[in-house]
């Protein structure tokens, strides 16, 4: 008999914490609203798996180690190995990383909390949650399907000639390298040929459901980070926020696990029918368009489009309720190969890097535009310092984590990166599940970056560069291989249910 448990908790603070995820640091000047993890546990009577969401950028710096040792200590019977624990990609959250790049700069002149006290209070309610959901075990089904909602743009157009040819592109090595592509590049322009890859509409859901029959909680996989408010200086969930709260108003008070399927191409931004959609927003908004705050407008239009798609899929698949089914749970260490660096990259690395420790930084009467301005140097440097690193150590390979679960036909496969779309559609179209879900932003055992496909590769620009990736594409191969690898042993292990 299948078992369900939910659980979650904030995990915002309150105060002038740091936010990562733009070249320069942010320090909140408040909560937008919450951040929060998500646990559900499954157990089938011999197998526990615990999915983990969190509203962050990334689970990286090891906490996963730290949720681990916390979750042992404090319910010992939880196998806390089967911890899968991934990021939503908001990039509104609280740092609690103990060290980054920016620390470089000075930071004499601002007021900012402490990253451990973000640390410790992630920790302490992550594996609170994790606890809670394992007490609140108890029978139920479950059933699944997907629907489909527009999310993700790809955000890499492409061009016919070599960026590196017109002056006015040319940037750092150290930030990027645009050849034939360039991260929201403009669209535009008479050079513009098209954008470099695909996207993806398809939301996948799977729903929990209790001994009477009431739906509990859901599963919402979709192929986009959550970075509508990305430039905002308060923590916020971004549109996850918003689907929450208009899930619950249809459908109760029901948990909502959130997983980042792969998207390291894509964004919730369309490119080259902006104009259009600025008139549309106006229109349909108005003056709460003009005086939009944390791209709110584009964040509601996101969740309108999910709930249609959970709405269609709950209709059908809500009829298909399982309540036994085989769970399988596996943890596999994969080796991939590195990004090799090259001695011409290393060199220009060097000397960018000599660059920028020559220049220091600045100190002006305005020390918000000065920390603005010094955290995006230390950035920088850290990017320069990774490649001379990396190259002097002569690094071939990089190990990752991932987590393949199987329960009765559908799966779930992660890995750590900001993995390109291509990787996914090639893992699902080859799985021998009637479903699976992939899950980017896992927690990771290195450090993982974007991992960017050969023809991205090809094209350069920021994602799909040395500095960006600390996996080649041929490693991006392994993971498929490994991924399906994996998923055909669960497939193989019972007799898969009669669709």
């Amino acid at each position: 008999m299948l078992k369900f448990g939910w659980s979650t908790r904030s995990i915002a603070v309150e105060g002038p914490v740091g936010i990562i995820g733009q070249p320069h640091l942010r320090i909140s000047h408040g909560i937008y609203d919450e951040n929060f993890v998500t646990a559900l546990v499954i157990d089938d009577g011999n197998e526990v798996s615990i999915l983990l969401s969190g509203d962050l950028i990334f689970v990286d710096d090891g906490i996963i180690y730290d949720v681990r040792d916390a979750v042992k200590k404090r319910t010992p019977a939880i196998p806390a190995e089967k911890i899968l624990f991934s990021a939503t990609h908001t990039h509104t959250s609280p740092r609690y990383e103990r060290r980054t790049d920016y620390d470089v700069a000075p930071f004499d002149r601002i007021e900012m909390t402490n990253p451990e006290i973000c640390r410790r209070y992630l920790v302490e309610q992550t594996a609170k949650a994790i606890a809670e959901a394992y007490e609140r075990r108890r029978a139920g089904a479950y059933s699944y399907g997907y629907g489909y909602a527009v999310v993700g743009h790809h955000r890499r157009p492409t061009y016919f000639d070599d960026l590196q040819s017109r002056p006015e592109e040319q940037a750092t090595a150290a930030f990027a390298i645009n050849r034939h592509a360039k991260m929201y590049g403009k669209t535009n322009d008479a050079g513009f040929a098209g954008y470099e890859g695909c996207v993806d509409s398809t939301v996948n859901v799977l729903f929990t459901f209790d001994e009477e029959g009431h739906l509990t909680g859901m599963i919402v996989n979709v192929p986009c980070p959550s970075q509508c408010s990305e430039q905002q200086s308060l923590l916020t969930a971004d549109y996850w926020t918003d689907v929450r709260r208009l899930v619950r108003e249809k459908y109760g008070d029901v948990y909502i696990l959130p997983q980042c399927a792969a998207a390291g191409d894509l964004a919730p931004r369309p490119l080259h029918n902006f104009r259009a959609e600025s008139r549309k927003n106006a229109l349909k908004y108005g003056d709460a368009y003009a005086a939009d705050i944390g791209s709110k407008v584009q964040r509601e239009e996101i969740a309108r489009r999910i709930l249609a798609a959970l709405d269609e899929c709950y209709a059908w698949a809500s009829q298909d309720r399982i309540w036994d089914a085989k769970l399988s749970h596996i943890v596999k260490n994969v080796r991939l190969e590195a990004w090799k660096i090259t001695e011409e990259q290393y060199l220009a690395a060097k000397e960018e890097y000599a660059g920028y420790r020559a220049q220091g930084f600045v100190r002006t009467d305005d020390k918000v535009a000065d920390f603005k301005e010094n955290t995006k140097r230390g950035w920088l440097i850290g990017r320069c310092r990774s490649i001379i690193e990396r190259y002097e150590s002569g690094m071939e390979f990089r190990d990752a984590e991932i987590h393949l679960i199987r329960l009765g036909d559908v799966a779930f496969a992660s890995n750590p990166f900001e993995l390109y779309l291509a990787y996914q559609h090639r893992m699902q179209a080859r799985s021998p599940f009637v479903q699976t879900f992939t899950v980017q932003l896992a927690a990771e055992i290195d450090v993982g970056g974007y991992l960017c496909t050969r023809t991205a590769a090809e094209n350069m620009g920021y994602s799909a560069v040395a500095q960006s990736c600390m996996v080649s594409p041929a490693g991006g191969d392994t993971l498929v291989e490994e991924t399906l690898k994996g998923l055909e042993e669960l497939y193989e292990a019972k007799e898969v249910s009669a669709i």
